[in-house]
């Protein structure tokens, strides 16, 4: 299906994960991770945004204090707070920023796999696929240039849930193309290793992300 219209961060679709193991928990049955986004927006969003502002607030003004400790060590003197912060902000804090949004940061991991079959990713491929990730204790999403259905976007990107046999087929995937997978859960580097495994003859390895 066409994706939700929220355009989520990494930060964002970890507490999305979180909270749809406790719905799933609560409800005793697995909850999809649209049925997580839009419980997430409409009950918990704003009060999460606001404490995640809070946090990073907190923590960007212990970066700063140890900047200008380093700085006023190196320098002899106290360069005082406004100067250290001015300086932070100017050179490190988009690098900050980008490091704490990152997918490694909170808690995802990623690999690249470039499609061998010479048919793409018919259906005997995708049920293979399905049918792996639903042995690992992990969710696992695809993104693949280009496509058009997908559950949900992240950084603008759109992301398809690999368990669902219809939605890996919309991906459409042919020969030669570059499928990037996510995880994250219990079980992701395994998990991700046995889809290299199954879809190159060479499985990548499994590494961080955004490093």
């Amino acid at each position: 299906m066409k994706g939700q219209a929220n355009n989520l961060t990494a930060a964002e679709l970890k507490a999305i994960e979180e909270h749809k193991y406790y719905l799933s928990q609560q409800r005793g049955i697995e909850v999809s991770i649209e049925e997580a986004i839009d419980d997430f927006v409409q009950h918990l969003a704003e009060d999460w945004r606001q404490e995640k502002l809070r946090r990073d607030n907190l923590d960007q003004r212990d970066e700063i204090e140890k900047h200008k400790y380093l700085r006023s060590m190196a320098e002899g003197r106290d360069i005082g707070r406004s100067s250290a912060a001015e300086e932070w902000c100017q050179k490190y804090a988009h690098i900050w920023r980008t490091e704490r949004e990152s997918l490694e940061r909170n808690g995802f991991q990623k690999i690249l796999v470039t499609v061998h079959n010479k048919d793409g990713l018919h259906l005997r491929p995708v049920s293979a696929v399905a049918g792996l990730a639903a042995q690992f204790d992990c969710d696992i999403y695809v993104h693949k240039k280009g496509m058009t259905y997908y559950n949900f976007l992240l950084e603008g990107r759109p992301y398809m849930n690999v368990r669902s046999i219809l939605g890996l087929l919309s991906v459409g995937a042919a020969l030669g193309d570059t499928l990037e997978f996510i995880a994250t859960g219990l079980q992701a580097a395994p998990a991700l290793k046995a889809l290299a495994d199954l879809l190159t003859k060479e499985p990548p390895e499994v590494s961080a992300v955004d490093r």
